[in-house]
Order: C-alpha cells, then sequence, then structure tokens
C-alpha cells in the first residue's frame, strides 16, 4: 500500500487560482488529498482548474473573489468554512504587476498594485487566522517574489509590494506561532507563466531591448540554472509549506529562483 497524501482531508483555500502558479498550485493539491476552494477574481478558467482537481478525485470548488474587497474576502473565507467545517491552509497567490519608471509611475497603477499584492495578501491572511487561532492549527502560504529580496529598474511598485509581503509574513508567523500556526513565503525568480511572458514584454520594450524573446535570453544569463521556473515547482514547495513535513518551519521567505541571489 502507498502511503497517505501529504495534505489527506486538509481544506486549502487558494487564491488567484485561475491560471499561472495558481492554478498548478490547486492541482497538486488535489493530487495531495486536499480539498479545495479556489478563487480568482476572473472567472474564465477557474471552472476548468476546479473540473481538473476533481479529476485527481479531489472535493473542490470555486467562487469569485475580489481580494481587494474586505466583505469579498470575509464571504468567501465563510463558505470555504462551511463547505468543510474549516481552514487548514491558505495560499496566496493573487498578484499583479505594472512597469513604468518610478518618475512617471501612476499613483492609480501604483494604488492597485499596492491593492492587490499587499492589502489582497492582509485581508485574506486575516479572514483565514480568523478561523485557523480558535482551531489551534493552520498553515498559510504568501507568494512573495525574488523582487522582495532585491531591486531592479522599472519595478518599483512591483517589488514594494513583494518586500511587503515578506513582512507580513514574518510578523503573521510571530503571532501566529502560539496557536500552532506557520506562515511562510516563497519567493520565485523568472517563472513561466502568462504574467511573466506580460513583464517581458513590457520590460523588454520599455528598456528597448526588442522582442520578449530576444529579452529572455538575456535575463536569463543571471540565472546560473540557466532557465526558467516552472509554476509546478513553485507548486511542489507549496505542497511542502503546507504539509505537516514544514511544521518546524515558520516566518521564512524561500528563494526558488535558479540559484539567483537576492543582491
Amino acid at each position: 500500500m502507498g502511503s497517505e497524501p501529504r495534505l489527506a482531508n486538509k481544506a486549502a483555500v487558494i487564491t488567484g487560482a485561475n491560471q499561472g502558479i495558481g492554478a498548478a498550485t490547486a492541482r497538486a493539491f488535489a493530487a495531495e488529498g486536499a480539498r479545495l476552494c479556489l478563487l480568482d477574481r476572473k472567472t474564465d478558467g477557474i471552472g476548468a482548474v476546479a473540473e481538473a482537481a476533481r479529476g485527481l478525485g479531489a472535493e473542490a470548488f470555486h467562487k469569485a473573489m475580489d481580494v481587494t474587497d474586505p466583505e469579498q474576502v470575509e464571504a468567501a473565507m465563510r463558505a470555504a468554512q462551511q463547505r468543510f467545517g474549516r481552514i487548514d491552509v491558505l495560499v496566496n497567490c493573487a498578484g499583479v504587476f505594472h512597469s513604468a519608471p518610478l518618475v512617471d509611475y501612476r499613483i492609480e497603477d501604483w494604488n492597485r498594485v499596492m491593492a492587490v499584492n499587499v492589502t489582497g495578501v492582509m485581508l485574506c491572511c486575516q479572514a483565514a487566522l480568523k478561523r485557523m487561532v480558535p482551531q489551534g492549527y493552520g498553515k498559510i502560504v504568501n507568494l512573495a517574489s525574488l523582487a522582495g529580496k532585491r531591486g531592479d529598474k522599472l519595478v518599483a511598485a512591483y517589488s514594494a509590494s513583494k518586500h511587503a509581503v515578506i513582512g507580513i509574513t514574518r510578523c503573521a508567523a510571530l503571532e501566529a506561532a502560539e496557536h500552532g500556526i506557520t506562515v511562510n513565503a516563497i519567493c520565485p525568480g523568472y517563472v513561466n507563466t502568462d504574467m511573466y511572458e506580460g513583464l517581458l514584454r513590457d520590460l523588454g520594450g520599455q528598456l528597448g531591448q526588442g522582442d520578449a524573446d530576444r529579452f529572455r535570453a538575456r535575463m536569463l544569463k543571471n540565472v546560473p540554472l540557466g532557465r526558467m521556473i516552472e509554476p509546478e515547482e513553485i507548486a511542489a514547495l507549496a505542497v511542502y509549506l503546507a504539509s505537516p513535513e514544514s511544521d518546524g518551519m515558520t516566518g521564512q521567505a524561500l528563494s526558488l529562483a535558479g540559484g539567483m541571489l537576492q543582491g
């Protein structure tokens, strides 16, 4: 007989589950036996993600939610708790990116990045912790970025927001530890997702580096392993952080970036 799945019967909430890292995490969690509440503001693909999770044997449902709206966040967490009886795991994958020179950054673009990437993480952590603290158990995994440990041209808002995610992670970990709850962050480098393809187009154009393929090749010269990280690799780390295997780890910001250093 095989070993029990690492997330057997754990009730997990995943934001940003429509595509990319969020969708990969949903599939990985489903394969490890989790019960899933999949959330995203965009719902065009989330039904297919939920169906794929069910195809792997998982109980899964999906719901539209804007992470910047406190009422929607609370309603989604309440729905997950009512469906599963508890919330064991929260994975915050929802995020947006915008590039521009700091001197030209429009306040509305800055506020949007901060609202989704920072306030959204805070609201979701807050709503999940309200359920995890009384049950004396929980795992929170926040998607930060290597940009949360270093700076670069044209990404001031994104970098600042991911620095903030790491800060939230460390503070929440200290507050939650006495309740048997761990809070950790994953800091990916260059990940093979649609979001990163958009980043390549935007940055390549703004830096005068030609098309996305040439700019990607230039960027990968900075990666010791010489390749992009796949969403499934991020999802595998999220499984570890959500499993009992990581019970002794909290307040950490783990880089998964092909050997790139934080600088």
